[in-house]
């Protein structure tokens, strides 16, 4: 995700912003999903847990991504 900023930053009008939004949810899908599906001899509130724990770091990643590659969130206002 942070890597993908950098290659959607240059052209956040026209298709970045949408595309890093995109691949920024699916990231934090299969983050949240990825315990259920890896880790069946643990808890349901254990890998609930580590899923949100996963997903959390995931969106701090992806907003530090954001700001770091610059990407425009605003291109035009009217």
């Amino acid at each position: 995700m942070f890597a993908f900023a950098f290659v959607a930053a240059p052209s956040s009008c026209e298709w970045g912003l949408g595309a890093y939004f995109w691949a920024g949810v699916a990231c934090l899908a299969v983050l949240a999903a990825l315990p259920f599906a890896r880790r069946r001899d643990a808890s349901a509130a254990k890998r609930m847990a580590i899923g949100l724990a996963l997903a959390a770091g995931g969106l701090a990643i992806w907003i530090a991504g954001l700001f770091a590659a610059n990407v425009r969130i605003l291109c035009r206002l009217f």
